[in-house]
């Protein structure tokens, strides 16, 4: 069974030229029970402009939102990189062969991360044809539980949400006995 990468993207808009303000990532075999290392990086929103990637008003309203608090301290605990070094940080973590990367939405994360690559002018580190989409995944068993959170993860930060999801693909594949998941 090959390793997955399921990526979670926090933004500042919903097009796929959205501004990324953080990028959240962890390796993991859908039919075990653990997670390898995961990938964080908080992303200055500058510089992601800088390179012709947008800002959307209303996310940045969304993301004002007094039940948001929790993530945007989550969020500023960390310290802000520029776009091109921590794409290419991403690079290294993910490694040099390409493998299936699952996003939460067929026109999101991995969407906006392609073309967050094609605005800076760098090589996307995995494949189109890995592409996937989680949430389509997901609809297969819609009466499953919602993801979990570990205790020191907050939900709308990328590597907690990044984890959670692939914990859910993990049940799913053994609820729904798939263990042939390439």
């Amino acid at each position: 069974m090959s390793e997955h990468v399921m990526i979670d993207l926090e933004t500042l808009g919903t097009g796929n030229d959205a501004v990324i303000i953080s990028l959240g990532a962890v390796k993991f075999n859908p039919v075990a029970d653990t997670l390898r290392e995961g990938f964080y990086v908080r992303i200055s929103p500058e510089s992601c402009v800088a390179h012709g990637l947008k800002i959307d008003g209303q996310t940045v309203t969304w993301w004002l939102q007094a039940d948001r608090a929790d993530a945007r301290q989550a969020l500023l605990a960390s310290e802000e990189m520029d776009l091109a070094s921590a794409l290419d940080g991403f690079a290294i973590w993910f490694g040099l062969e390409s493998r299936p990367v699952w996003g939460n939405g067929a026109t999101f994360d991995n969407v906006i991360l392609r073309n967050a690559y094609r605005a800076a002018r760098m090589d996307c580190p995995w494949e189109f044809w890995h592409d996937r989409c989680f949430r389509t995944f997901k609809s297969l068993a819609p009466n499953l539980p919602k993801p979990t959170f570990d205790a020191a993860d907050v939900q709308h930060h990328a590597l907690g949400d990044a984890r959670a999801q692939a914990r859910q693909m993990q049940l799913i594949v053994k609820q729904l006995k798939l263990g042939g998941v390439k």
